[in-house]
């Protein structure tokens, strides 16, 4: 077995000792796609949802997966359903990826103008090319994530 896979798989069974319920998981699905879902579950061979949409996370994710062609798959999947990011950086995915994700950040971002602008312009050098959420819409954004208490 190769060093890079060893540190992987001890990586990954370190990981498993972190499985939790996270409570900021929440669907919100209509009678059908609730009843599709349990269909394509038990068609799966799974007892429950949860289980069912963790497999497909682990595929998404590339933790925990069901294997490559899955990965690949998930990947594609994501990508054409939701692949604007190869245009557009997302405010969200800059403070969650530069660890400016918990409350108090995003609260002193929102009362100190000059810390924001100093991350604002982190935000749009980070973006490289792509597109950028505008000041007022991160802004917006604080505003809405501090007010439901909720950290990314």
């Amino acid at each position: 077995m190769n060093e890079r896979y060893a540190l992987f798989a001890k990586e990954q069974n370190e990981d498993v000792k972190t499985n939790c319920v996270r409570e900021d998981l929440k669907l919100s699905l209509t009678n059908k796609q609730y009843a599709n879902l349990k269909l394509k579950v038990y068609q799966a061979g799974f007892k429950n949802s949860g289980d069912f949409i963790q497999s497909f996370i682990g595929d998404l994710t590339g933790w925990s997966s069901n294997g490559s062609d899955e990965r690949d798959l998930a990947d594609q999947w994501y990508e054409r359903a939701h692949g604007m990011s190869e245009f557009y950086y997302y405010f969200c995915c800059f403070l969650f990826n530069y660890d400016y994700m918990n409350l108090e950040t995003m609260s002193e971002l929102l009362v100190d103008d000059e810390y924001f602008c100093a991350v604002y312009d982190e935000y749009v050098m980070e973006a490289y090319d792509k597109d950028v959420q505008s000041k007022e819409d991160c802004i917006q954004l604080l505003k809405e994530i501090v007010e439901a208490g909720i950290e990314l």
